[in-house]
């Protein structure tokens, strides 16, 4: 497949393809509502059409507030085609990043639905002069309704009827096409600008051998993370099949009805899949409970080489694997994995059980840049960049980018932009890597994430994190270091495994934070560090922990939109809980709750 430099080059490979009455598909409460390839490529020019008819002219700022579906596809692509620049927001956005956004880039139009986003909008009303209801039945009268701009511009098509070719002809693929923020895990969002040739760099990328007649492609990321907005049109330019999961709840139950080829699952959704999976066979009967966790063992183990595990292999893949499979629907033969790191663990397991996951890697400000592959993947690397890309290593140790998907820089944001693309051109990506003899790149961690001990000596918290997630109690951690004399964490519980354990030892009517200081617990936890401090340089050994027992989330600022912890936030809001840990040397490992 030859490049795509632009939108309107995309839109006439689309209309180039013959017609799939299931293009797109979106999840409504009763299934899921298709989208013709006609429809979509209608959908498209009238909606361009249409904004132009409503005065967008070329380098306006249009927001998108909204969930992923195939509208959230065709506006953004009539944005582009329409000459003006679209701002993706994610649906669960917080309200300083909004008002932030919103007033950087001045935008005056803005693209909604979904309740909670409407909610977002009438606070801050004030910061948009005009709005556009993407699905009608979300009835607001001051807003533009989608079907009233498609109207708009069939009837701009009936006055103009060459006027939509013309405008094909004027994009140029160096355009810029979308400012994309950062998730801002470290202070205010810096919005990457990406020109339309940025956005569809890859768009030809065909590793995997794509079949628009039998893949089926299930997204889950929401289109305004760069990594699912990039795939969204990677697939979308072979014509194959996508559908929006509207509700992640569901994503088990909609695996099983669709049987899905291909899709991206982010680490933390892997780490679930795998603790419900677990959950599963630990709830069984009594031999199908030790069958499963033979078999689960087995996956576990990663001596493959071992005569035992070849023989027995295909017998936990007969009576085990294959269910395990079947119950993501069976067809499952690309899975990608990034915007974070997967534990190399975990991904053993999935691997070993024949779920095929790929882990790549990428930034907002240049996407994707390296990627495992079908016969090229080592597990822990994030595979070899890709066609195109250019990868080296500082003399620090910082990973430095070049190639078609790098951003042009930050918006409105100079000092920021001259610290990240040097004077020839390399995009210094603040991750510490290293890079093998076949290619193969390695993260360590983030430069700034490198934290300096009291003691003068480095502390990289990613691989140590990794370990500690992997106890099933402990469903997010985050090391704290810097400048102290010794490591600690902050530990967030499962709650669902921690309903279970009380349960299991008859404390149900124990409080979360009960049950955390008792004996079991902290047995259990120092066993958990003692096998840890085993794998990790001595001053990198946790002395010490407190389980935090209010969920991490977004909207009370601990969660970035990309599911990342905050360090700063975190460290901040629980200052207290830190502090307990480092008023005494430390000896043997208690540990406590914070809250």
């Amino acid at each position: 497949m030859e490049p795509i430099n632009s939108f309107a080059e995309l839109y006439r490979v689309l209309k180039g393809y013959k017609e799939n009455p299931k293009l797109l598909a979106y999840q409504t409460d009763s299934g899921f509502e298709p989208v013709s390839s006609s429809e979509m490529l209608d959908s498209i020019k009238y909606f361009a059409l249409g904004l132009k008819q409503l005065g967008i002219k070329k380098g306006d700022m249009i927001g998108i507030l909204a969930g992923s579906s195939p509208r959230w596809t065709i506006a953004d692509i009539a944005i582009a085609i329409s000459g003006a620049v679209s701002i993706p927001l994610f649906a669960n956005i917080s309200h300083e990043n909004y008002e932030f956004e919103m007033r950087q880039t001045e935008m005056k139009y803005l693209i909604v639905a979904g309740k909670e986003q409407w909610e977002m909008y009438e606070k801050h009303k004030e910061l948009i002069e005009t709005t556009i209801n993407l699905y009608d039945e979300e009835v607001r009268h001051e807003a533009h309704r989608f079907s009233e701009i498609i109207e708009q511009g069939k009837a701009l098509e009936e006055k103009q009827p060459q006027l939509f070719e013309e405008m094909l002809d004027m994009v140029n693929p160096n355009d810029l096409a979308s400012i994309v923020y950062t998730s801002g895990s470290t202070g205010m969002p810096k919005g990457a600008m990406l020109t339309q040739k940025n956005l569809l760099a890859h768009a030809h990328f065909d590793p995997f051998s794509f079949d628009r007649d039998s893949d089926l492609y299930l997204n889950i990321l929401p289109l305004a993370h760069i990594f699912g907005r990039t795939v969204n049109y990677i697939v979308l330019a072979k014509g194959i099949s996508t559908f929006y999961l509207r509700d992640i709840k569901t994503v088990g139950k909609v695996c099983k009805e669709l049987h899905p080829t291909m899709s991206v699952l982010v680490p933390r959704l892997l780490e679930k899949i795998y603790a419900k999976m677990l959950a599963n066979v630990q709830n069984a009967g009594f031999l199908k409970r030790t069958l499963g966790q033979w078999a689960f063992d087995l996956a576990n183990s990663e001596d493959d080489s071992s005569l035992y595990k070849q023989l027995m292999h295909p017998i936990a893949d007969k009576i085990v694997y294959s269910a395990l499979r079947e119950a993501l629907g069976g067809k499952f033969r690309v899975i990608l994995t990034g915007g974070a790191a997967l534990n190399p663990h975990l991904y053993h397991f999935f691997l070993d059980i024949g779920l095929p996951i790929y882990e790549g890697w990428g930034m907002t400000e240049a996407c994707p840049v390296g990627l495992n592959l079908p016969g090229y993947l080592k597990i822990g690397s994030v595979g070899k960049s890709l066609q195109g890309m250019e990868v080296k290593l500082s003399p620090e140790g910082e990973i430095l980018v070049k190639g078609p998907c790098k951003m042009l820089g930050y918006y409105k944001n100079p000092e920021a932009t001259k610290r990240a693309l040097d004077s020839e051109g390399w995009l210094h990506t603040g991750d510490k890597g290293k890079i093998d003899d076949e290619g193969f790149v390695y993260i360590i961690g983030r430069m700034k994430e490198l934290f300096k001990l009291s003691t003068g000596k480095f502390i990289a918290p990613v691989p140590i994190e990794q370990i500690l997630t992997k106890a099933p109690l402990i469903d997010m951690a985050m090391v704290v270091a810097e400048g102290r004399s010794f490591a600690t964490a902050l530990l967030f519980p499962d709650h669902e495994v921690l309903n279970a354990l009380k349960k299991a030892h008859g404390k149900e009517s124990a409080s979360d934070e009960e049950f955390l200081s008792s004996d079991f617990v902290k047995q259990e936890m120092k066993r958990l560090l003692e096998e840890l401090n085993k794998h990790v340089n001595h001053w990198e050994e946790v002395r010490d922990f407190r389980f935090i027992t209010q969920p991490p989330a977004i909207e009370t600022g601990e969660l970035t939109p990309t599911m990342k912890l905050r360090r700063d936030f975190v460290s901040l809001k629980y200052k207290d809980a830190i502090e307990s840990m480092y008023q005494v040397e430390p000896g043997a490992v208690d540990g406590d709750y914070g809250g």
